[in-house]
């Protein structure tokens, strides 16, 4: 490079002749093309000496010493003397500035990282840099293509589950008198859940021919390395995962079974206060009072909290406290079962306490009690298998929180093409090394 300001502007190709400041105090650097390589033709190659006229460039570049710098290049038009060559004229190009150009491709460079590695959004990305919404995410387009793998790699654990692509919609039916569902787009997420690996992708829709598509994109061997499935109780997805991952062990994620029996307790105590009481449940009503205590797990609260809460209940007209006592009662025995995990238990040590989880429904008489019996039972394999092998499916609960988290801060997403995209850039950024923090010791 010809001078110290070349240096400092640090674009490859160019030399900088001088740099004059506009009323506004912004600098414009004039730049002179100093590569061999661009006296050659892009198509055949030939070295040209024939210069034609003249071409002034403005290419958009990065910020320079924290202030908003304009280049202006001026470089030669140049015939192609070569006979066979079809390009009659060519203008002088750099890697980083290519023919036709407008951004550098630094500037490129910067605005993908700056929203598929740093979380800003596009329209903070293309006021921060000058330039349009539509040019930020085709420099997000290209950094995803370099970013992230083409291949999925061989996950041992693979949680599958769905998050909702913005608000469902629905509309008053006159004839039936009924609300209907006029639009709810789902995603289904596939997480490589101990690899490392983050999101590996998003499918649109919910339904077993949607898992079936994505997994079936895969090769045979990736498909003999998933040695296990963890979703929620659905059975859409484990129709789907047992058609095309045969050999996988299908595991239910146990959050949801808690969530499932908390919201049992949670309807029960609801129920028997307006059936008693003729209202909703509010303050002064010592169970409504009581309904976040009810659904903590007793092995974690402290005797001097749980004895007191149990008097209360039993304190309550018979018709509210007996039902609650006893919905509790069930909801404990499950928790004691769930709370075998990572205990080294044995296969008959977790059907013992199911057994008695079961009698503990049928014993309560609650219709309550008797659908999540009824619902464990259904899922008691798998629940089984998420209890010996521990896995568990929190990472797609959590890759679901930052997706969440995207949308809100991207007002939502019109193109599910963009948000599959930017889902994923956000997701795998820890895999990908975003979210290490450098700092010098000493």
């Amino acid at each position: 490079m010809g001078n110290d300001t070349t240096k400092l502007l640090g674009l490859e190709g160019v030399q900088v002749t001088g740099v004059e400041l506009d009323d506004d105090g912004v600098p414009w650097v004039m730049l002179l093309t100093d590569a061999e390589s661009a006296r050659h033709c892009p198509m055949c190659g030939f070295r040209s000496e024939s210069p034609h006229s003249n071409v002034e460039a403005r290419p958009r570049d990065l910020a320079l010493a924290g202030r908003r710098t304009e280049l202006i290049w001026r470089k030669r038009r140049w015939r192609c003397m070569e006979p066979t060559c079809p390009k009659v004229t060519f203008t002088e190009a750099i890697p980083q500035i290519p023919a036709r150009s407008r951004l550098t491709g630094r500037l490129r460079a910067q605005l993908g990282r700056d929203v598929g590695d740093r979380g800003r959004t596009v329209a903070q990305a293309g006021r921060d840099h000058g330039v349009s919404w539509p040019t930020v995410m085709n420099a997000v387009h290209a950094h995803g293509a370099d970013a992230l793998p083409q291949q999925d790699p061989r996950v041992e654990a693979l949680g599958i589950d769905e998050t909702r692509r913005g608000k469902a919609k629905f509309a008053y039916d006159p004839a039936t008198e009924t609300w209907r569902t006029v639009r709810d787009k789902w995603h289904v997420g596939f997480v490589d859940l101990y690899g490392g690996a983050g999101l590996l992708g998003q499918a649109e829709g919910r339904f077993a021919e949607t898992v079936a598509t994505w997994i079936n994109t895969h090769d045979a061997r990736w498909k003999a390395a998933v040695k296990f499935v963890a979703i929620d109780m659905c059975q859409i997805f484990a129709s789907a995962v047992r058609a095309e991952l045969p050999d996988a062990t299908l595991v239910v994620d146990r959050f949801h079974v808690v969530q499932l029996a908390n919201r049992m307790v949670s309807e029960v105590r609801r129920r028997v206060t307006v059936k008693v009481r003729g209202r909703r449940g509010r303050k002064g009503n010592r169970e409504w009072e009581l309904r976040n205590k009810l659904t903590r797990s007793a092995a974690k609260t402290n005797a001097s909290l749980l004895d007191p809460m149990i008097d209360d209940l039993k304190a309550l007209p018979r018709e509210i406290g007996e039902p609650i006592i006893k919905a509790w009662n069930c909801k404990e025995d499950l928790m004691d079962l769930l709370a075998l995990t990572h205990a080294n238990p044995s296969r008959h040590e977790i059907y013992l306490r199911l057994e008695r989880f079961y009698e503990s429904c049928a014993a309560s008489g609650i219709p309550e009690c008797e659908t999540l019996a009824q619902t464990v039972s259904t899922w008691r394999r798998e629940i089984a298998a998420a209890i010996l092998s521990g896995v568990s499916n929190a990472g797609s609960e959590g890759h679901n929180r930052v997706i969440k988290t995207d949308a809100r801060c991207a007002y939502g997403y019109r193109n599910p093409v963009n948000q599959r995209l930017r889902t994923r850039l956000a997701t795998t950024r820890r895999g990908r090394g975003c979210l290490e923090t450098k700092t010098k010791h000493g």
